[in-house]
């Protein structure tokens, strides 16, 4: 999955795109926007807890190459802003910030899948066979494309002061999925190591990752606009 700094990226380019029409309270958009991965400080934190954070229960690889599957995970995103973002108020930013995380984790598996398949097409493979979907998503998950799109803090030029916004609101939760001590301890981590990171010497990397940054914003982007 992509690294924090890449996920604050994108929600930093939604900010400039949307406005403050749209995000009313940028601290808790961008406290949302980390929130997803809180659930690594719940007590006795299983792998179970990040599928459910990430609404991906029965869900692999969020349904890339399975179009019932993908249908089912957008279905659960747009029930999630139902059911929580229309109905909020004062901290419904909280949960457009937690939509955007997962909507770029869904962007980051596709794109690394497509990534792969590519190759392996360049290189001669079959892609006819029953099993080159199954065997993409093995490969996507086999840890070698782990932060496939990083970017540090000094590498992508922040428009807004992210780590003043974030330090600016603490003690808010999502309800039903991740509580205010949880997100205190992932904002406190991002805060202390994320910002503090050494600037990126991959620039292959950096490049690629800036690009899918800007693509990932603007089809968030256009996907926003029509659900709000």
């Amino acid at each position: 999955m992509s690294n924090v700094i890449t996920h604050l990226a994108v929600a930093d380019k939604l900010y400039a795109s949307l406005g403050g029409g749209v995000i009313q309270n940028l601290p808790l958009f961008f406290g949302g926007n980390i929130a997803p991965d809180a659930v690594h400080a719940k007590k006795d934190c299983r792998r179970s807890d990040k599928v459910r954070s990430h609404l991906c229960e029965g869900i692999i690889a969020y349904g890339y190459g399975d179009p019932s599957a993908a249908q089912l995970f957008d279905g659960r995103v747009n029930e999630f802003f139902k059911k929580y973002y229309f109905t909020e108020h004062e901290n419904k930013d909280v949960y457009l910030g937690y939509i955007v995380h997962l909507l770029v984790d869904q962007a980051d598996v596709f794109a690394v899948c497509e990534y792969i398949a590519e190759q392996w097409k360049n290189n001669g493979m079959n892609t006819d066979e029953l099993e080159f979907r199954e065997k993409i998503i093995n490969e996507m998950s086999s840890g070698r494309y782990k932060d496939f799109f990083s970017i540090s803090v000094n590498g992508y030029p922040f428009k807004i002061n992210v780590l003043q916004a974030l330090d600016s609101v603490w003690d808010y939760e999502v309800k039903d999925y991740i509580n205010s001590d949880e997100i205190n301890s992932e904002q406190r981590w991002v805060m202390d190591t994320c910002f503090k990171s050494a600037p990126m010497q991959d620039m292959e990397k950096n490049a690629r990752t800036m690009r899918f940054v800007d693509v990932t914003a603007e089809k968030i982007t256009e996907r926003l606009r029509g659900m709000i």
